[in-house]
C-alpha cells in the first residue's frame, strides 16, 4: 500500500470532531433554512431537552455534513454557558459513492419527514426525479444500448416516474409536475438571486403553476413578473393588470351604477389601503428579523424577539380578517346594519353568512367573491 493510499485510509477511518466538519453549500441549500422563529424554537427545544436528539450525519471519507445543518447551526451559535448545560451533538458517519449519491440521500431523507411543507416536498420530489432522469440519460450519452441499460429503458418509456411514484406514494403525472416546478424554482433562483428559492418554498404567495409560467419567460422579464406575483413592484401594463396582484382598481370619475350600491368593483377600491398596509407590514417584518439576536441584553434576547413576532402575526391576521372581501349578502351592497353600513363583509362576517350562523338572519345565501 502506498503512502498516499495509507494516509487516505487513515483519514477516512478517523472520527471527525465538530470543529472539523465541513459545510457544502449545495447540500445545505437543498432545503430552505429555518425562519428566525423556527430556529429560535429549535434552540429552545434543544436547551430544554438538554441534548440533540438526532445525530449529525457526515460523509465519512470527506468529512462533509450531510444532514443536521440546522442543528449544527444552533450548536455553533450557543454561548459557552449554554454549551455547558447540554450534551454536544453526536456524529454518525455514512459512506457514499459520489456527490450524486449524497444528493439523492438528502432528498429521500427530507421527503420522509412529516414537517416538510407541501411546496418544499414538491420541490424535493422534482429534484429527485430530475436527478434520476439525468442518470438514466447518461447511459444513452455513453452509447449504451437498451439491452445493456435497463435504467435507460425506464427513461425512454416513462418508467422512471412510475418507479419513483411507487416508492413515495404519488402519481407519475404529479411527479412530472413537481419536476417542472423544481426546475422553475432553480431557474428563478439562478436568475433572480438565491433568496427567491426560500420565498417560493415558504411564502405561499406564488402557486407552483405560476412559478413555472414565470420561469418560462425570457430572463429579462422574469424579475418584474415575479415581483408582481409576490405583491411588489409595478402593476402589469394594459389589459393584463390583475388587481389582486397589486393595490386594487384605480378610482374612476364615473361611478359604477347603480349609484350608491357597493359592487365587487368597489370592493377592489376598498381593499387598496389594506393592501398598502400589508406591503408596509412586510417591510416591517424584514426589519424585525434583522434586529440583533445575540446575548447583548433583554431587548436582543430570543424571548423578546418571539414576543415581537407574535404581535406582528396578530397584526397581520387582524388586517387580513378585517379587509372587505365580498359584497354584503344580507343587503346585496345597499348597506345595512349587518355590514356596518359599508355594503361589504370582511372574512369573519362573510364566513358567518355562508355558514348561516347569524342568529338574526335565519337563512343562508351565496356570497360573490371579490378576491
Amino acid at each position: 500500500m502506498s503512502v498516499n493510499t495509507r494516509a487516505n485510509v487513515e483519514a477516512s477511518s478517523r472520527i471527525p470532531t465538530l470543529d472539523s466538519i465541513q459545510i457544502d453549500a449545495e447540500f445545505r441549500d437543498l432545503c430552505p433554512a429555518l425562519s428566525f422563529e423556527e430556529s429560535a424554537q429549535l434552540r429552545d427545544n434543544i436547551l430544554s431537552d438538554g441534548e440533540f436528539r438526532e445525530p449529525l450525519i457526515v460523509w465519512k471519507s470527506q468529512g462533509i455534513l450531510v444532514d443536521g445543518h440546522n442543528r449544527f447551526h444552533v450548536w455553533r451559535n450557543l454561548t459557552d454557558e449554554q454549551r455547558q448545560r447540554i450534551a454536544a451533538p453526536r456524529i454518525k458517519q455514512l459512506e457514499f459513492s459520489d456527490r450524486d449519491a449524497v444528493h439523492d440521500w438528502i432528498i429521500n431523507n427530507q421527503i420522509g419527514r412529516r414537517n416538510v411543507a407541501p411546496s418544499q416536498r414538491a420541490y424535493l420530489v422534482g429534484k429527485l426525479y430530475n436527478s434520476q432522469k439525468k442518470d438514466n440519460t447518461c447511459f444513452l450519452n455513453r452509447g449504451k444500448s437498451s439491452a445493456q441499460s435497463p435504467s435507460a429503458q425506464n427513461d425512454q418509456t416513462g418508467e422512471t416516474a412510475q418507479n419513483l411514484a411507487g416508492k413515495i406514494g404519488m402519481s407519475p403525472a404529479q411527479i412530472r409536475r413537481d419536476a417542472r416546478y423544481a426546475a422553475a424554482v432553480d431557474t428563478l433562483s439562478k436568475n433572480l438571486g438565491p433568496e427567491v428559492k426560500n420565498e417560493l418554498l415558504t411564502a405561499k404567495k406564488v402557486s407552483k403553476d405560476r412559478a413555472v409560467e414565470i420561469a418560462a419567460l425570457p430572463a429579462d422579464q422574469q424579475k418584474a413578473e415575479y415581483e408582481r406575483a409576490m405583491g411588489r413592484g409595478e402593476p402589469s401594463p394594459g389589459i393584463t393588470f390583475d388587481p389582486s396582484e397589486w393595490g386594487g382598481y384605480e378610482t374612476v370619475d364615473d361611478p359604477v351604477t347603480p349609484h350608491g350600491v357597493v359592487t365587487e368593483y368597489h370592493i377592489k377600491e376598498m381593499q387598496a389601503p389594506f393592501n398598502e398596509v400589508q406591503k408596509q407590514a412586510t417591510a416591517l417584518k424584514k426589519a424585525i428579523q434583522e434586529l440583533p439576536n445575540g446575548s447583548g441584553g433583554a431587548w436582543c434576547g430570543p424571548n423578546a424577539m418571539n414576543d415581537i413576532m407574535t404581535c406582528y402575526t396578530n397584526l397581520i391576521n387582524t388586517i387580513n380578517h378585517r379587509k372587505p372581501v365580498v359584497v354584503c349578502g344580507h343587503c346585496n351592497g345597499k348597506k345595512c346594519d349587518k355590514c356596518h353600513q359599508t355594503g361589504a363583509l370582511n372574512k369573519d362576517l362573510s364566513q358567518l353568512f355562508i355558514e348561516g350562523q347569524d342568529a338574526t338572519q335565519g337563512t343562508t345565501g351565496s356570497v360573490r367573491q371579490a378576491v
